[in-house]
Formats: C-alpha cells, structure tokens, sequence
C-alpha cells in the first residue's frame, strides 16, 4: 500500500479508516447499553465486540508479528501491552469503584466491591452467576484481548504463524463456535463468570480472522474464503435446526464484518480518512471503557433535567451525553492515555520501541 492513498490514508502511521470503524463501533455498544439515555437499542449491536477482535488481530499482525518472528522478548512485549491497555482501565475501574461507594454510602448497596481486587489484575471474578467484570462490563473483552494476545505471542514464537496455521486456527474456532451456540440455542456471551469461555471463544475467532485478513490484505479472494465459511456453516447447522436463530449471526460475523475491515483498509473510503475518523479511533478506547462509569454519574441527573419517554426527552439526553462522553474521551486520549503509555514505557524499560499502532478493543 503506497502512493497518494497510502499517505491521505493515514495520520501518524495508522490505517484511519480502520480507527473511524473502531470509533463507530464503541459508540454501537455505548447505544446498545444505555437505553435509558438513547431511548432505543440496536439488535446485536454486541456483534460490535467480534468486530473489535478482528481489528485487533489485523493490527497485532502489522504491530507485531515480524518483530516477535525476529526474537522480540516477551518481556518488551509485554510492557508494551501493559503501557497502551492498563491506565485507562485503572481509571475506568476506579471510576466505576467510586461511583459504587458513593452509592452504597447514601443506601444503595452493592455486593460488586469484592471484585474489585480480581478485576484491578484484569481477571475475571468467577461469583456463580454474576458478571465476571460487574465494576465495569465492558471490561471483559480486554480481559479476553490481553488473554489471547499472550498466547499468540508463544505461537508466532513457535513458528505458528504460517497462513497454513492461520486458516486452521480460524476455520476450527468457527466450527466450535457456531457448533456450541447451536448446542446452547443462543450466540455465545463471555461476560457472565459461567460463560468466561465463551468469550475466549469469540475472541480466538475474530482475533484470528483478523491474523488472516492482514497476511492476505493485498489479495481479494480471501474474502472469497470468509464468505465461503460463512455460507458452508449457515447451511450445516441450519439443516440441524436452529430454533433461536443464531446461524444467520454467522453470515455477519464471519462473513461481513471480516468483509468491512479488509474492504476499508483497501478502498479507504473518503468518509472514513478524514480528521473526524480520525478522532473517533483516537477516543475510541476510552468511549468504550468510560460510558458505563460516566452513565453511572450523569443518568439521574439526565432523567431530573428531561423527565418523560418523549422524543425530546430523549434527543436531549442522548445529545448530552454523546457530547460529554466525546469531551471526556478525547481528554482522556491526550492526556492519560498517550502520556502515560510514554513514561511507563520509559520507567519500566528504556529503550522499549513503542509500535506504531495500538491495538484496542
């Protein structure tokens, strides 16, 4: 990828494209969470969660996959993933913990404070039947990131990253996936303590599709293998039966969405490299982390101030809010999350080399 649309593509050489993509999609699952504030959620808007697996695949295999071929130690690699995905999840859970005292302190109780020390080490708290990041839900797909991010390391170290590997990793996580949701009759989940591998499931499935799509992002008929996947695994399990409906779900997440991400990295769509996308991909990790604990603080106060289910209402609301949450995010990006991904890399490690691009959630 060179030449004019490499370079109007890209802002400090990342694919802005895919950070617009990321953007929109956090603000899908900030809407999907919140329609108290919104006033309508979005079916499978979750779905938003296997996009971000995919990208995080895409962009470890660019970050990472040669370096670590050519001996990286895991050391490096570690503080490096440490340095772009621990303070803002600290400051998101120690935003969601005070919110919970402040609440318990005025009567409303909470049994979710004694996972605060498993979730502070980005574990899951395993309570039967609980959330296992009930702090701040949306914390579990970081878990499950961080998770495979580390056993992906020791396979490309092992010389498991061949496009021989990649494709049996990927084409047996989607059997296992699609054949566990029909056994289940329901999608999988991944932030429930009973459902843990659920989500690593899912996220073994994007991540990997994601591996796929950037080894092979200069040739189209990879795309011709996803939707070949996708159709073979609607059929076969639909001739099983699938009372709950979740096989067509595969259509989108082994057909479409692999499509998007390797179709925006090449097209680079005008709407998708301007400034704006830019920004959302800049506050995209934080819009994720943060709209539950600033849901937490800002909810009552929106209901007292546009009272009603009205239109209105709810515009205002929603309008508000999505400003505010903007507002916090892009502060967040430029003053915790750079910042801090700098002096930790320079306190841990001198001479650690920080990738050109993070990935995120």
């Amino acid at each position: 990828m060179t030449g004019a649309g490499m370079k109007a593509g890209h802002f400090g050489g990342r694919i802005v494209s895919l950070d617009g993509l990321r953007g929109l999609a956090a603000m899908l699952v900030a809407v999907h969470h919140l329609p108290g504030i919104f006033g309508f959620t979005i079916t499978h808007a979750y779905l938003a969660v296997d996009f971000f697996f995919i990208l995080s695949g895409w962009v470890m295999a660019h970050s990472y996959e040669e370096r670590i071929h050519l001996g990286m130690p895991f050391r490096d690699f570690l503080r490096n993933r440490f340095a772009r995905l621990y303070p803002l999840y600290a400051v998101a859970l120690l935003a969601a913990l005070a919110v919970i005292l402040i609440k318990s302190h005025i009567g409303t109780t909470s049994a979710n404070i004694v996972c605060f020390a498993p979730n502070a080490l980005m574990l899951p708290c395993l309570q039967a039947d609980r959330p296992s990041f009930p702090l701040n839900g949306p914390s579990w797909s970081i878990f499950v990131e961080v998770f495979i991010n580390l056993i992906w390391f020791f396979a490309v170290r092992m010389g498991m990253h061949t496009l021989r590997w990649k494709l049996a990793l990927h084409f047996c996580s989607a059997l296992l996936l699609w054949g566990c949701a029909v056994w289940m009759n329901r999608y999988l989940s991944g932030y429930r303590s009973d459902d843990v591998h659920e989500g690593l499931l899912r996220g073994l499935l994007g991540f990997s599709g994601g591996l796929l799509l950037f080894q092979c992002r200069m040739h189209a008929r990879i795309l011709a293998y996803f939707a070949a996947l996708a159709l073979g695994v609607f059929a076969a399990f639909h001739a099983l039966g699938d009372s709950a409906g979740v096989i067509p779900l595969g259509l989108v997440v082994m057909g479409a969405l692999p499509a998007t991400v390797w179709l925006a990295a090449r097209l680079r769509p005008a709407i998708l490299e301007g400034r704006a996308a830019a920004f959302l991909g800049d506050c995209s990790y934080a819009i994720y982390l943060l709209h539950l604990p600033l849901a937490m603080m800002l909810q009552k106060l929106l209901r007292l101030m546009f009272p009603g289910t009205g239109i209105s209402a709810y515009i205002m609301k929603a309008a508000i809010f999505t400003g505010i949450l903007l507002f916090v995010s892009s502060i967040s990006y430029r003053l915790l999350e750079v910042p801090a991904r700098r002096w930790l890399l320079q306190r841990l490690k001198r001479g650690v080399r920080e990738p050109a691009t993070g990935s995120l959630p």
